[in-house]
């Protein structure tokens, strides 16, 4: 343990020493980040995934030329207080940490291009995401969504988006605005029927669909989806297939 806390050490030490735009101190047994840390203010892009880091990095909040941060697959249970000054941030990964909620400064980071939010405990987001409309590919799947926030339908840059494996039982009308939605992922929910809204959506072109709870799809559901490159209907509860249909159901 001393030995790695030496190496992580010896590494901040090179980074600040040579003024490195990226840092990986990823894979090191880091439960407490150093406070030198906080001297990598050069950096614009930090690995710290796969550690075991428990407390809020608040070091972070100081690296405020960060573009790109790495923070999946640690025990973090809240995100630093002023983590929402991270202005110039446009890739964040938080995917498989126990963080239950997001505070509502998170919703700051208007420059995020790319989120990843997979397994970290969420039932809810926060009510002011609708902020993030630089958002293009968000991921929050494998969390305890049954709903979104009204402000979520202000992401109209979103063109990948992943809700799998949660509890929404309805899409609302509102996702029709997704004008540039390319990849709609709702695998492993309780969904009854294909979201209506889906067929108004120009630009999809993959929809995913599988291990829901849908009965019956109307002939003109799938003449609507006619467009789409990939249409998973896959562990569903469909039991009779009309021969014109082209879609895998099984």
């Amino acid at each position: 343990m001393a030995m790695d806390v030496m190496a992580v050490e010896n590494i901040i030490q090179k980074a600040i020493g040579s003024k490195s735009e990226v840092v990986n101190l990823s894979h090191r047994n880091i439960k407490v980040l150093s406070n030198n840390v906080s001297q990598l203010t050069h950096v614009i892009r930090l690995l710290l995934n796969d550690n075991e880091i428990l407390m809020p990095p608040t070091e972070i909040t100081q690296l405020l030329q960060l573009q790109e941060l790495v923070l999946n697959n640690n025990k973090l249970t809240m995100l630093p207080h002023g983590v929402g000054k991270l202005q110039n941030l446009t890739y964040l990964n938080l995917c498989g940490n126990p963080l239950g909620f997001l505070p509502d400064e998170f919703c700051e980071l208007i420059n995020l291009h790319q989120l990843w939010l997979v397994n970290c405990q969420l039932k809810s987001l926060p009510n002011d995401i609708g902020n993030m409309k630089s958002l293009e590919k968000f991921s929050v799947r494998e969390n305890a969504l049954r709903s979104l926030p009204k402000s979520f339908y202000n992401l109209i840059s979103l063109h990948w988006l992943c809700l799998a494996e949660n509890m929404f039982e309805e899409l609302s009308s509102e996702f029709k605005d997704f004008k540039q939605l390319t990849y709609l992922n709702l695998n492993y929910n309780c969904l009854a029927e294909v979201p209506s809204c889906v067929l108004e959506m120009s630009e999809l072109v993959t929809l995913l669909l599988k291990n829901n709870v849908i009965k019956t799809v109307s002939d003109d559901t799938v003449l609507g989806l006619a467009k789409l490159t990939k249409f998973d209907l896959r562990d569903n509860m469909i039991d009779i297939k009309p021969d014109h249909w082209k879609v895998k159901v099984d």
